[in-house]
């Protein structure tokens, strides 16, 4: 558990990292991917998940 407690918080570490190098080099396309790219990505994993939870209910009722 320790050790994939240390994996987790290792790949979150270079992601940020990157991540600030990336909006370091490219302001605009930093702020495009802030404000336009991340809503759109969560707005699409909402969807996603929402299908995958609800679709089998749906066909357990027999509602589609």
């Amino acid at each position: 558990m320790t050790h994939l407690k240390k994996s987790i918080y290792k790949f979150s570490n270079k992601f940020d990292t990157a991540a600030a190098r990336f909006t370091l080099r490219h302001p605009y396309m930093g702020f495009a991917a802030m404000f336009i790219g991340m809503p759109i990505f969560i707005l699409g994993a909402v969807c996603v998940s929402t299908t995958v939870i609800i679709l089998p209910i749906s066909l357990i009722f027999g509602w589609v």
